[in-house]
């Protein structure tokens, strides 16, 4: 109860329920007149109706948010599971195709073979005469080398510290390549007066075919 006074007017103790502001649409709190206890009561029971209807909104609101916040986590995971499920089968697809296309994964050349434009080289460590060599050539699916440039050449020079055999032969008075290329002697030009050909670090050499010396394979690299 609070007293309420107006200047030189009577106070009178109005309870503290009838002062509550009233939301849109609610019913006017019953007037119980001064001393009317069934007046005290029904504002009592007013006042806790509001209250209790109050507390039922504010709990549904609360119950509405929980369950949004429950929906969005709820997908969230589905989302996420889903991701992983499709990052899984793309791994499984992958590398069943790697399993599959893994003759086309080789490398261009062979193991202590150099790849240079198109081609790979093997160079011998051990001397043998140039027949020899041919042979070893022709069983690793190649043939001494067969230069067909001046930058193939240079790059030979770059590897010839050992004067190894290259496959060009001379048959009757002209030189011919193993391959069956034909040969430019202005290109390349040749000194000395053997049969078989090997490379100088600066130019080709022809000697006798008895001769052992390491020889040079070539081949096309793999595709």
């Amino acid at each position: 109860m609070e007293t309420l006074c107006n200047g030189k007017a009577k106070c009178r103790r109005m309870p503290l329920t009838a002062r509550l502001p009233r939301r849109r649409g609610e019913r006017r709190p019953p007037s119980p007149e001064a001393g009317s206890q069934e007046g005290i009561k029904a504002a009592r029971g007013w006042m806790l109706t509001v209250l209790a209807l109050r507390s039922a909104q504010v709990f549904r609101r609360r119950l509405l948010r929980s369950k949004h916040l429950y929906l969005i986590d709820t997908t969230t995971r589905l989302l996420l599971g889903a991701i992983a499920v499709l990052l899984f089968a793309i791994l499984v697809v992958m590398s069943i195709l790697a399993s599959k296309g893994c003759i086309k994964c080789e490398a261009p050349c062979p193991e202590d073979w150099l790849l240079y434009g198109r081609k790979c080289y093997f160079f011998s460590e051990e001397p043998r005469d140039w027949n020899t060599g041919r042979q070893y050539c022709h069983t690793h699916e190649a043939a001494l080398a067969v230069i067909q440039s001046q930058k193939e050449l240079e790059f030979m020079f770059k590897f010839t510290r050992r004067e190894p055999w290259i496959g060009l032969r001379r048959v009757g008075d002209e030189f011919h390549w193993v391959n069956g290329d034909p040969f430019d002697p202005d290109t390349f030009p040749i000194a000395g007066p053997g049969e078989c050909v090997f490379v100088e670090p600066t130019r080709l050499v022809s000697t006798e075919c008895l001769m052992t010396r390491p020889w040079v394979c070539s081949k096309m690299a793999y595709t």
